[in-house]
């Protein structure tokens, strides 16, 4: 199995660990609600879908081990969330939350299960009205991983 496979199916994990408990304010711990590369489901809210953005190889002379290849995998999370409330900004701040419940959950253990080096997060939070997409709010999160893989392996 690809490294990149398993490093996508524990970042649905750690975001599975949303709960809605202790430091988190969403609820994201449902099985259809964290997903791996399909299209965006009304039905399915609060809800993350995860979507590779690429990887580039690098080999650094004097860094880099010859056997291994530094990577880094740029991987996009977009999180929707309902507003819970019609007052202006609401569902842009409820965005806000649902992205640092997100980042608290990757960032708890940024090796991915000891899968990756460590995770760089880079977010954006929108009011869904800006986006056609009137009570929703949606947070925008690239990820940036660094890993290392062994030459031919």
């Amino acid at each position: 199995m690809a490294l990149e496979r398993t490093i996508l199916n524990q970042i649905k994990t750690q975001i599975g660990n949303v709960n809605g408990s202790g430091s988190f304010t969403s609820d994201l711990s449902g099985s259809d609600q964290v997903v791996i590369g399909e299209s965006f489901a009304p039905g399915r809210i609060p809800c993350a879908y995860i979507y590779p953005n690429g990887v580039t190889t690098t080999q650094a002379a004097g860094t880099t081990v010859l056997t291994r290849y530094d990577r880094t995998m740029s991987v996009q999370v977009e999180a929707w969330c309902a507003a819970t409330s019609s007052a202006p900004g609401t569902a842009l701040l409820d965005a806000l939350d649902l992205q640092d419940d997100i980042m608290r959950a990757l960032e708890a253990d940024r090796s991915l299960g000891g899968n990756v080096r460590d995770i760089e997060i880079s977010a954006s939070s929108f009011d869904g009205h800006e986006l056609d997409r009137p009570s929703l709010g949606l947070a925008v999160l690239v990820l940036s991983i660094d890993y290392t893989e062994t030459a031919g392996g």
